[in-house]
């Protein structure tokens, strides 16, 4: 009998996270879902949700998501928050298809190079602007006031008030 409850409680778990993922990925990313209703949807699973516009199109890999005021999020964005937090702070532009990136692989043996998997979160602090296709690699944070441009691939932390750009992106202009 508590064999078959555990198994009950792990089938509940995994119909929860489909339907989280339907409303995710489906209704609340549809061009059809307005932007209010959008935001409801986000909270009621848990995402902390200022008064942010998130535009059609953003996927999410899980629920570990907090946005502040003013911010907005572009089309085609994904962000990877299921094992660790994603954090963006308020007055933040995030601009058409980033990627925010909380997992990663340890260097495995030669067979096998994608060795055991690790996450690490991301936070973005306030007054960042993100530019198109830039993707953010897990554990770094972006300092305030922080410009990185467009395809740049952030593997570390960046201070603040920076113009950060390339692969992998550095510090090219103090703002």
């Amino acid at each position: 009998m508590q064999r078959l409850h555990l198994v009950s409680l792990r089938v509940l778990r995994q119909l929860r996270k489909k339907l989280e993922n339907v409303l995710l990925n489906v209704v609340a990313k549809s061009y059809l879902c307005p932007g209010p209703l959008r935001r409801v949807l986000y909270r009621s699973i848990g995402m902390k949700i200022g008064q942010a516009n998130i535009w059609p199109g953003v996927g999410f890999r899980g629920t570990r998501f907090r946005i502040g005021d003013w911010s907005w999020i572009n089309h085609g964005v994904y962000v990877d928050c299921e094992y660790e937090d994603v954090v963006i702070g308020a007055n933040v532009g995030v601009g058409m298809g980033v990627m925010f990136v909380t997992s990663t692989h340890q260097m495995g043996r030669p067979e096998r190079r994608a060795g055991d998997i690790r996450y690490k979160p991301v936070k973005v602090e306030d007054g960042v602007w993100i530019g198109a296709r830039a993707v953010i690699l897990p554990g770094c944070t972006i300092g305030q006031g922080c410009v990185i441009a467009a395809m740049a691939v952030v593997t570390r932390s960046c201070e603040s008030n920076g113009l950060y750009a390339g692969v992998p992106a550095i510090r090219i202009k103090n703002l």
